[in-house]
């Protein structure tokens, strides 16, 4: 599926297979990055979400992860690997009221796995997530 095929079906409500698994969005968010540029991302009920970025044409796949990850120096350690610090970026909810801004933070180890960790500036929340870039052909139709 082509990256436009992928944001229309998320926002139809209609499922995907990511890596041969159905992926049937719970809940879709707009996010606005400081930049303009935006972004989907897509959340399933069993802890699996996608961020979609249709100007840069890449799609992530992460896992949410239940332990608290600190990053030092630029650095954090998951699952016994070290991940470098890659991207920093901000944004907010496209249909947020409150204007209530998320930071979030990209670390990448040599295997190109991805630990992202995002800041929601109005709860003070803190989420992490693990996972990678997903190529075309690793989404389906459903």
């Amino acid at each position: 599926m082509t990256i436009a095929e992928v944001v229309s079906a998320l926002q139809n409500d209609q499922p995907i297979v990511v890596r041969d698994k159905t992926f049937k969005v719970s809940t879709l968010e707009e996010i606005v990055l400081d930049t303009g540029e935006i972004v989907f991302w897509a959340h399933a009920r069993d802890g699996l979400w996608l961020s979609v970025d249709p100007g840069s044409e890449e799609i992530k796949m992460f896992e949410d992860i239940d332990e608290e990850i600190e990053p030092e120096d630029d650095t954090v350690v998951y699952g016994g690997d070290d991940y470098e610090f890659s991207y920093e970026g901000s944004a907010t909810l496209k249909d947020d009221e409150a204007g209530g801004a998320i930071r979030f933070r990209e670390f990448e180890n040599a295997n190109g796995n991805i630990v992202r960790i995002t800041e929601y500036e109005a709860t003070a929340d803190v989420h992490s997530a693990y996972g990678n870039v997903l190529t075309e052909e690793e989404i389906q139709e459903a």
